[in-house]
């Protein structure tokens, strides 16, 4: 199994000749329109598959542009399938799983589980709606708060292990676990999604000590759609990982490809 890191929160794996995206999202860089075109849609599209975690902007909004016209299959809870159907993806391409599902793509055997969102901190709400970049460009961060309203989640968010059969990938699309699921421990590698909170490292440790994985790799660190998100620098967290609880972390870099 390959994963390479698409940014933000978008991943892409691929085992033999199936290939399937996770959270397809090519970002929103601040010089270009929200409704921009997408320069490295071919990495995207290399996908035989997409997952979907959960139906915010930056996990969603560029799927209809990406796959609406091939044949490409989606799944996701029903919020988002809702959110695509609306914007305009074939209804007939959408497949509604749900926490507990378990099923094969290729030689990838997927399984899922309830997941939480971060719940974002009040000393961050404040920073990022009085920073700089905020300031200057005030219709921008209007308009990509409309977008969060546009793209509900729900509270439908779906933790994923992806297994080749020899190894297990979990991956998180937002930096929350629900407190009533029994998560799978152990596994070979967790994708840790590291933005949303102003206590980062106090906010993730817990969340990876309970998982217990073998190795994490950080992704959603990136400044991808600013000037709601920001760059987080990753080293605290990497460093706290590995001396607190004795296990190897670091961060994806963009469309580095791992194979695992």
């Amino acid at each position: 199994m390959k994963l390479t890191w698409l940014g933000t929160a978008a991943l892409l794996l691929q085992a033999d000749d199936t290939a399937v995206a996770v959270d397809p999202f090519p970002g929103l860089p601040l010089d270009e329109p929200i409704d921009r075109e997408i320069p490295d849609r071919a990495l995207f599209e290399r996908a035989d598959h997409v997952l979907v975690t959960h139906g915010h902007f930056d996990h969603i909004q560029f799927i209809p542009a990406l796959y609406g016209k091939g044949s490409c299959p989606v799944y996701a809870t029903g919020t988002p399938c809702r959110t695509l159907e609306g914007k305009g993806f074939p209804a007939h391409r959408l497949r509604r799983i749900a926490p507990g599902d378990g099923f094969d793509l290729g030689p990838l055997h997927i399984r899922t589980w309830q997941g939480r969102h971060c719940h974002f901190d009040f000393p961050l709400v404040v920073r990022t709606l009085t920073s700089p970049c905020t300031l200057r460009h005030p219709a921008r961060m209007a308009r990509l708060l409309r977008l969060n309203k546009e793209y509900d989640e729900a509270g439908e968010i779906l933790f994923y292990e992806v297994s080749d059969g020899e190894r297990r990938l979990q991956i998180m699309g937002s930096l929350g676990l629900d407190d009533a699921t029994e998560y799978p421990t152990g596994a070979d590698w967790l994708i840790l999604p590291y933005q949303g909170r102003s206590d980062l490292v106090d906010y993730a440790l817990p969340l990876v000590e309970r998982l217990a994985p073998k190795a994490v790799l950080l992704d959603h660190y990136d400044d991808a759609f600013p000037p709601m998100s920001s760059a987080i620098d990753t080293a605290p967290v990497e460093a706290a990982i590995s001396r607190q609880l004795g296990i190897p972390c670091r961060a994806l870099q963009i469309y580095e490809t791992l194979v695992l």
